[in-house]
């Protein structure tokens, strides 16, 4: 089971600088996500939604105020550091699968965890061979990426995302390309997973139906704080 964390942001401001000037990308009052909670982000497009994924994932640091994961301050993290920590406390999954075209499920899956090893987290990771049968993906663990639909595919990005056992999952639009029934499949496959593992969910959507299998909503506004909301 993941030791999942509280997920917490105060004052959190990020501007571009351009030869114009700089631009405020993100702009939010503080927020709080308890361990093992499931929150959708929705917001206009340019509100900063993927921005504030990117922050939470490690993957950049704020121009302005912190983000704590458990005892964490990741913005304080120097690169480095947040890389590491993003291989051991982070699952992403993103609209597009990224799967790597000469590997196999199984090889895509198993990458992920050849990262995490690094890393002497194994002995928290799935066996993939488990994990592929748990997501009803066995049958497919030899197959090429080019051989799957577009909704196996993400399903596999799904195991590539949570195969060293995340404490946060984070999903950047992840049913963006799919039609209804396979986004379905794969927003309950996460919420499955993460209530399995007990990590904290965090979901970038557009889609109120998407939201909706989440427990709770934060609406990102342009430059102005988020209006926290239950789902449903």
């Amino acid at each position: 089971m993941s030791d999942a964390r509280d997920v917490v942001t105060t004052d959190l401001v990020v501007d571009h600088r351009t030869d114009r000037g700089p631009i405020r990308a993100l702009q939010c009052a503080p927020l709080r996500v308890a361990g093992g909670a499931s929150v959708a982000i929705m917001g206009q497009s340019g509100s900063g939604k993927s921005t504030l994924l990117g922050l939470l994932g490690a993957l950049a640091i704020p121009t302005q105020g912190a983000i704590t994961i458990g005892d964490d301050v990741v913005s304080d993290l120097a690169e480095r550091e947040r890389i590491r920590f993003r291989r051991r406390s982070i699952g992403m999954v993103y609209q597009a699968d990224n799967l790597l075209p000469h590997l196999t499920v199984e090889e895509n899956v198993g990458l992920q965890l050849a990262i995490t090893r690094e890393d002497r987290e194994s002995e928290r990771a799935f066996d993939v061979d488990e994990l592929l049968e748990r997501l009803g993906l066995a049958g497919l663990a030899r197959r090429m990426p080019d051989q799957l639909s577009g909704g196996e595919r993400q399903r596999v990005a799904v195991a590539r995302a949570v195969v060293h056992r995340p404490a946060l999952i984070l999903a950047d639009e992840p049913t963006g390309s799919l039609d209804a029934t396979n986004a379905t499949t794969v927003i309950e496959l996460l919420v499955e997973v993460h209530r399995t593992m007990g990590s904290t969910l965090i979901v970038v959507t557009h889609d109120p139906a998407i939201a909706a299998h989440l427990e709770r909503t934060v609406h990102l506004e342009r430059a102005s704080a988020p209006t926290v909301s239950h789902a449903g």
